[in-house]
């Protein structure tokens, strides 16, 4: 005779599995620390228009800012398929990116803490496309330079590359637009700022302040435009520098397109032999 077989834990253990970009979120308006020359007061000053104590007040109460760093691993980046008016799905080998000297945990005299760059010869699409020490200029036309997210994406992460001062300014140098039909375009709102960009090396100086942003009035989206300047950047100088872009869902989770971490899928093997152990057990 069969007994009933429970399967809660099971799919406990699998929910427990999927993780995602923790929040390390500032919670003291008075925090004493920076980042790259830039605090709690810096972005106070620029997104509530004043650097005081109910400003920054407001910077911890939207949740502004995450003490972190913002780890891409499982997440799935961005398909750019326009670059500056030019269709990439139909000229892949079009434009060109630059790419940023100085790497994470490995020494490099001359380089290391620096902003270095140089231009590599690589196109624009790979420049773009992956999420790394490569990235591309946009122009500030809206709809001229478009990534695919992949699907119905809450929000937008932004990954962008510093090559000077000032910060926060130069890190978010661009307004994003969003659309589901890559005719009609809303500005999108910065929703979050992670502190430390993508690499745990903080001494990577040119890595810093990924930000996420989603629509004013909280719906999905499947494509967004990236100009540098426009109502949405900190400052406007004339040009960006674009690492690439990922979709999110409202909860900053990785989109479907997302790949498991290595230890995700060992823990899923896991529950998966236990059930499998279970229903033996029950026969």
């Amino acid at each position: 005779m069969l007994r009933s077989v429970r399967f809660a834990p099971v799919c406990l253990l699998l929910a427990s599995t999927v993780t995602t970009t923790h929040a390390a979120l500032l919670t003291d308006p008075n925090d004493a620390r920076s980042w790259q020359g830039a605090n709690v007061g810096t972005f106070a000053g620029l997104y509530f228009g004043a650097n005081n104590a109910t400003t920054r007040q407001q910077v911890i109460d939207g949740q502004l800012l995450d003490d972190g760093w913002f780890d891409a691993t499982g997440y799935a980046a961005a398909q750019m398929i326009r670059f500056n008016g030019t269709d990439m799905i139909a000229n892949p080998g079009a434009g060109s990116g630059g790419r940023s000297l100085d790497q994470p945990g490995v020494v490099q005299p001359g380089i290391d803490g620096t902003y270095a760059y140089d231009i590599p010869g690589i196109t624009a699409g790979p420049a773009a496309n992956g999420i790394d020490q490569y990235w591309v200029q946009t122009n500030n036309t809206i709809g001229a330079t478009v990534f695919d997210l992949g699907f119905a994406a809450a929000k937008a992460a932004v990954f962008n590359t510093i090559d000077h001062g000032p910060l926060p300014q130069e890190a978010i140098e661009s307004t994003v637009y969003l659309s589901n039909d890559l005719v009609n375009w809303v500005q999108a709102v910065t929703e979050r700022v992670w502190l430390e960009g993508i690499y745990a090396d903080t001494s990577v100086l040119w890595d810093g302040f990924v930000y996420a942003v989603g629509a004013p009035n909280g719906g999905t989206f499947r494509y967004a435009s990236v100009i540098w300047g426009g109502p949405g950047a900190l400052q406007a100088d004339g040009d960006n520098e674009i690492n690439g872009l990922m979709g999110l869902r409202a909860n900053f989770d990785p989109g479907p397109g997302g790949v498991p971490e290595p230890t995700t899928l060992a823990l899923v093997g896991t529950a998966l032999l236990l059930l499998r152990g279970r229903r033996y057990r029950a026969s």
